[in-house]
């Protein structure tokens, strides 16, 4: 299929790739991705640190950055069972994905999708929703490995036609990066967003988004670091029950779609 835009696979790819491959250069090879149970005896410091990073957030980035070793590119992808309170890591590699969904065959996809890439930024954020529809399979797979392996164009377009639920999820994932793309672009000086209904607003450490709702105020989205301050579990208890405001945060308050109020 012929992309409505000026851009095509080849001429991304040439422009973009060898950023992409000198940033990506330590990638692993495909593997069968391991799903294991976390043994909170036994400390994987590379899953620890993921952890802290991505799921109990009591690191910032830089220090996640510093830490991390970047010899062994592992990803590790979180879920935990409400039933049983179990933490279930998948440990996956860039060259899984890259197995799973081919770069050229997911860009002619994001093209066929009327995404315009207008910088290697860009273009790494729209790769990597594949590592998130990836984890999010796995996850739903349990313990088997996913059979299917994309060919070509024409197995990755059956694949997710088959599966609505992916096609939604990716759909959704390029909206929300085009929201974030469009408010980069007129605030270029803030470099972390997050989307909220319709919105992309900024995310800033120590501010919070509340809705206020019938049933009362309803956390949005929240963004702490390695200092002061926290959210306690009675702070949000108490901002989401009785709307108290917790000390020391910044709370801005929005519509369910994301407007400011």
């Amino acid at each position: 299929m012929t992309s409505a835009i000026s851009e095509t696979v080849e001429s991304l790819m040439e422009k973009y790739d060898s950023e992409y491959n000198q940033k990506n250069r330590n990638t692993k090879s495909a593997a069968s991705a391991k799903v294991r149970i976390l043994d909170e005896d036994v400390k994987d410091p590379r899953v620890e640190l993921t952890k802290q990073m991505f799921v109990d957030k009591t690191i910032t980035y830089k220090e996640y950055l510093e830490n991390l070793d970047d010899s062994r590119p592992e990803f590790f992808s979180f879920k935990t069972d409400d039933a049983t309170g179990k933490t279930r890591v998948i440990e996956y590699t860039l060259g899984d994905v890259d197995a799973k969904y081919p770069r050229h065959e997911w860009i002619q996809l994001l093209l066929d999708n009327g995404v315009k890439i207008e910088d290697f930024q860009e273009y790494q954020e729209y790769l990597d929703i594949r590592n998130r529809l990836f984890s999010k399979e796995l996850h739903a797979a349990g313990d088997d490995d996913i059979a299917i392996t994309i060919r070509d164009y024409t197995v990755l377009k059956a694949h997710l036609i088959k599966n609505v639920e992916l096609k939604a999820f990716i759909d959704k994932q390029i909206r929300e990066l085009q929201l974030i793309h469009e408010a980069r672009r007129n605030e270029p000086d803030v470099s972390d967003w997050t989307v909220i209904g319709e919105n992309a607003l900024p995310s800033i450490a120590g501010r919070m988004y509340v809705c206020k709702t019938e049933s009362g105020y309803k956390l949005m989205s929240k963004k702490t670091s390695n200092d002061e301050p926290k959210l306690s579990v009675e702070q949000k208890a108490a901002l989401q029950d009785n709307g108290i405001e917790p000390e020391g945060w910044e709370v801005v308050y929005i519509d369910e779609k994301g407007n400011l109020l």
